[in-house]
């Protein structure tokens, strides 16, 4: 047991840790999407409303590249205006992908915090009764939280990048809600 115990520290040493990173976004009084890395930049009025975003990347599983947004041939105000397209795309396009995100969001977020009273629960039995079966089912939930973090992470960063590229292709603010 004595020998056993420096190995298996010394291979939990080599095992490279999951990267993470903390964001905080806040939306400014003209409508406009504010991202850094370090709070002490949050303006003083916005500090209340700024949302801490954490990104993490698993250290063994290659990451989903965010899909590109699609590009459209350049139109003039106009055009668009006139069409009712804009960035390629016409309004009920924007509102479906924007409501499709923030549902799926939505959703893993209430089965996260589901899964989080489950796993208060069964570290409180593990602690009492120390039962094998209580010790699998609390690392199968530690997983599969984990898992929901890392989706939460992503659906954020998909709603930025589309944010971003509906900045950019000039949507109006009220598609995006």
């Amino acid at each position: 047991m004595k020998t056993c115990l420096p190995i298996f520290l010394v291979v939990s040493l080599l095992i490279s840790a999951p990267a993470h990173a903390a964001f905080y976004q806040w939306t400014d009084a003209n409508g406009v999407v504010h991202m850094t890395d370090d709070p002490r930049n949050v303006p003083k009025q916005y500090k209340g409303k700024a949302t801490r975003i954490e990104v993490r990347e698993p250290a063994s599983t290659p990451r989903e590249a965010a899909p590109e947004p699609q590009s459209a041939p350049a139109a003039s105000a106009a055009d668009r205006g006139a069409a009712g397209v804009t960035g390629g795309h016409d309004e009920a396009w924007w509102r479906a992908q924007f409501a499709e995100l923030r549902s799926e969001l939505t959703t893993v977020q209430a089965a996260r915090s589901q899964k989080e009273q489950q796993l208060v629960e069964l570290r409180r039995r593990r602690v009492i009764f120390q039962r094998a079966r209580d010790r699998v089912a609390v690392h199968e939930l530690e997983a599969q939280v984990s898992a929901d973090d890392a989706r939460i992470s992503d659906l954020l960063n998909r709603i930025a990048a589309l944010d971003l590229a509906a900045s950019k292709a000039g949507v109006p603010l009220e598609w995006r809600q």
